[in-house]
């Protein structure tokens, strides 16, 4: 099954996202057994801003958060958007700066359940939660709403 939900993720997302997610560079699949992990190095860094932007207007993503884990460097800025479950497509994508504070590497995580799904996404907020600050979050009680 997750082998299905990797196929339906390639044939349509990266055509809607081919700043982001050019299959030409990216690695090797991770395959876990309910989730599997796509890394796509990017040719042009983007600030975190535009990575946001291109994931809500592009394909609609919900966005998760945008966390800064110190007001004091540039580096270390990730934020992290999910697809709506709604539509039948089970993945989220995490971006995260360089020591340029530009965003060189999308890391997808694609789900082979709807409870690993929401769990994984639940604790991606919490991972972050517990240094730096949030400029933008969604609350757990928001998200479990989504997965209704």
């Amino acid at each position: 099954m997750l082998e299905q939900f990797y196929s339906d993720f390639m044939s349509v997302v990266p055509l809607q996202l081919p700043k982001l997610l050019d299959t030409r560079t990216m690695e090797k699949p991770e395959v876990y057994d309910m989730y599997m992990l796509l890394t796509f190095p990017l040719a042009t860094a983007y600030s975190i801003e535009d990575v946001m932007n291109l994931l809500e207007d592009e394909i609609e993503m919900i966005l998760l958060y945008h966390h800064i884990p110190s007001t004091q460097t540039v580096f270390g800025h990730s934020c992290c958007a999910y697809s709506n479950p709604a539509f039948g497509r089970m993945f989220k994508i995490n971006a995260k700066t360089n020591s340029a504070g530009l965003v060189d590497l999308i890391n997808v995580t694609i789900f082979g359940s709807l409870e690993v799904f929401s769990a994984e996404v639940c604790v991606d907020l919490e991972l972050h939660a517990k240094t730096g600050h949030f400029k933008y979050k969604k609350s757990k009680e928001e998200v479990l709403l989504d997965f209704i």
